[in-house]
This record gives structure tokens, sequence and C-alpha cells, in this order.
């Protein structure tokens, strides 16, 4: 009997440790939990929620959640560490430069993915001269893409056309609808909604000016802390990105369950998103230079900005070179 009892408790002991080491290896357990934070819902964000909704977050043992939050909220959440990450790459810049501890880390587009849609009167970019264009808040991308593309076209913006700051994206549609304003600058899906009511597409940034855009950041700390997690969120990124330029009709289906649009819509919305795309989510100083220039425009004791102050693109590299054979 005693040798029967204590066989029996031997093989108790055994089942109660495997039960734990299989609840604790589970993927839920295993998961991180990381917030990327976004000020919106813009489409120039696709490769994330291709990256989202292919599961390459989970591949990488991620539980991703991205708020959304206002970019002045965003950077202080950031540097906070509430959030780890967020897709505000653009203002961040001008942060890092003037020695934020920021890195930008992936940036998902060469061209702003941004239109200039104009009221149904208005047929071309000329003929907002006098006029009013909206924008979300100045000193942000889509205030520099109105700039840029106002400017390419021979208006020179607050001379010849006024640049007002109304918001979100729904603010600036509410505006131009009621005409309250002459053109508002939009990204996709915003532009092919706006021109089925019988508005006009005037231009699409990305043809007038090359400039990083969408792109990620996160702290000095984060990298240095956790590093191997930078490089998981990297890769799913990565992925996300090359996916959406290799597999037309699949990401199309991310971007009808995503922007809950119809399919005539998100095909029109992947042939605007696509020109813009990059191909490795790396960029170098030159796709940086108008961010550059502005900074230093606005900022005479800033001088040179060496890229490293203000990206780190290695996770991307090491990223790109193990997965370019697979």
């Amino acid at each position: 009997m005693g040798k029967r009892s204590s066989k029996r408790r031997i093989a108790n002991s055994v089942m109660i440790a495997i039960a734990v080491v299989l609840s604790t290896a589970s993927p839920a357990a295993a998961a991180d939990a990381v917030k990327l934070a976004l000020p919106g819902n813009s489409m120039g964000y696709l490769p994330l929620w291709v990256a989202v909704h292919k599961g390459f977050f989970k591949d990488e043992a991620i539980e991703i959640e991205v708020p959304r939050l206002a970019p002045t909220i965003a950077h202080n959440a950031l540097m906070a560490g509430e959030v780890q990450y967020h897709g505000l790459a653009d203002s961040a810049l001008a942060l890092a430069a003037r020695g934020a501890p920021l890195k930008a880390i992936f940036y998902a587009a060469n061209r702003p993915m941004y239109f200039l849609v104009g009221r149904k009167e208005i047929r071309s970019v000329a003929d907002l001269k006098g006029k009013k264009v909206g924008i979300s808040r100045y000193g942000g991308t889509s205030d520099l893409s109105a700039r840029l593309v106002l400017r390419g076209h021979g208006i020179q913006p607050d001379r010849d056309a006024a640049i007002l700051q109304i918001g979100s994206d729904g603010g600036r549609i509410a505006a131009l609808r009621a005409g309250g304003v002459d053109a508002i600058i939009v990204p996709v899906p915003a532009n092919v909604l706006l021109k089925r009511e019988g508005f006009n597409q005037l231009a699409f940034v990305g043809d007038v000016v090359e400039f990083a855009s969408n792109g990620y950041t996160t702290t000095d700390q984060r990298i240095k802390d956790h590093p191997q997690e930078v490089k998981r969120v990297v890769r799913a990124l990565y992925r996300g990105l090359r996916f959406a330029k290799e597999r037309a009709d699949e990401t199309i289906a991310v971007i009808q369950k995503e922007w809950k649009v119809e399919p005539d819509v998100a095909k029109e919305s992947y042939r605007s998103i696509i020109p813009a795309l990059n191909d490795d989510g790396i960029i170098g100083e030159s796709q940086l230079k108008v961010h550059f220039d502005i900074m230093q425009k606005s900022n005479k004791d800033l001088g040179e900005i060496p890229l490293p102050r203000v990206a780190d693109f290695r996770f991307v590299s090491e990223v790109k070179l193990e997965l370019s054979g697979k």
C-alpha cells in the first residue's frame, strides 16, 4: 500500500507541474500588451491595420491596442510611458531635433497621403486664389501639405489663400459641406467619399512633393530597455507594409472591414494609397529634408539635424535582412 500511495502522490505532483507549465505557456499569458497611439483612423496607417487584421502582431506575441489620441496628448503619453509607440513621427521629428528622447523607427510612406478636395464650383487649385482652405491644425502634416500644394500651383498661402485650422477629418468635411471653407486637405478614404458626393479632387499632394509621412515613433528608453519588443513591433509593421503592396485583393478586403466601406470605395482607396507607400519602412535624409527645412527656418539656432538624432532604422534594417529570403 505504501509504494502504491507513494507512486500516486508522485503522479499527482507530475500532473500538477504539467498543468502549471501549460497554463503559464498559453498564448494569452505570453503576449505582451503594447499600446500604439494614432491621431485618427487615416488610411495612411494601412500597413498597421493589415498587420492587425492578418495576425502579424499575434505572430510576434504582441497584444496590440490602438488608442486614438490628439497629437499633443499622444506625445505626452509616449514620454510618460502611458503608450509605448505612436504614429505621429512627423511632428515628433521636431521634438527630437530639439533634444526630446524620441526616435522614428518606421515610415510607411515616401509621399504624403493627402488630397486637396474643393467645393463643387472649384475646378482647379488655381480657383482657390482668395479662398479658404481647411486643415487639421497649424504645424501638422495637413498644414504642411496644404501649403506645399498651394505653392506648387502658384498660390502663396496666407497671402493668396487663407489657411484655417478646423480640427478633425469630420470637422473639415462638415465645414466643406456647409460652405464654411472652399477646400480641405483630407486623407483616404475621405477623398473618395467626397468625390462621390460631387466635390472635386483638386490635387494629390504626393504629386507635388515627396516627404516622409505616416511614421511611427518610440522613446530612447524603450529602445534601450526593450529592444526585442521594438524589433517585434517593427517586424509586424514591415510585414504589413509588404503585404499591402503585394497582395491587393486581400488588402482591399482589410480596407472594407476596418473602414466599413463598400467594395468599390475600398478599391479606389487602395489605388489612391499605393503610389505613396515605400518599399521597406526606411527613410533617408533626402526624404526628411522638407521636415528639416521647416524646423530650421522656425528655429535658426537648430543648425544641422543629423539623421541619428531623430530616427533609428536599425531594427527595420535587421528585419528586412532576415525576411528578405522569405
